[in-house]
């Protein structure tokens, strides 16, 4: 199973926010937070309509949440999860590239970012620094001067399926923390 097998759940997401303007998230960074809450601590339908500073729709909830469902499943079947870009850090799409992914990832972290540091907030740290780094949303003068190695960079970004199966081992599993 795809992480998207069914387009019409991708139809049903894009097109609520292609009505919804110009500053609307688009597929990239909704698939991005869509992994987080997949992968990490989840409170619910609500905590998209929470991420997205929105009330959405029924249908386009439903949908959400099916991917969500989606993606999980995937991943407890061992499937590595495609991401809808390429896996590229320096190549900029303007909201369809890794950085937009990532960013829209943050913001599924950041929702619950109590839940996923806790316990574990060095291991945790180092796991996320590759979103945040790519992601460009933290201005550590450090994080630039990695950004400069660009062949750590590129590995860590092709790593970043690799880790999504990494954070739903850490999340849902041995702690019976299943959402």
């Amino acid at each position: 199973m795809s992480d998207v097998s069914n387009p019409s759940l991708k139809q049903t997401i894009e097109g609520h926010f292609a009505s919804e303007g110009e500053d609307a998230p688009t597929w990239v960074e909704i698939h991005g937070l869509t992994c987080a809450l997949a992968v990490g601590p989840y409170g619910g339908p609500e905590d998209f309509n929470t991420a997205l500073e929105s009330e959405l729709p029924e249908p386009v909830l439903d949908a959400l949440v099916s991917l969500r469902g989606r993606l999980l499943t995937g991943l407890y079947n061992g499937e590595r999860t495609t991401l809808p870009c390429l896996l590229d850090p320096y190549r900029e799409e303007d909201g369809n590239d890794l950085a937009s992914w990532c960013a829209g990832f943050l913001a599924g972290v950041f929702l619950r970012e109590e839940d996923w540091y806790q316990d574990h907030e060095d291991t945790m740290a180092n796991w996320l620094l590759p979103v945040v780094l790519i992601s460009g949303v933290d201005e550590d003068p450090s994080l630039d001067e990695l950004w400069e190695n660009s062949a750590v960079v590129r590995q860590m970004a092709t790593g970043l399926p690799d880790l999504l199966e990494e954070l739903v081992l850490h999340f849902q599993t041995a702690d019976g923390k299943d959402s």
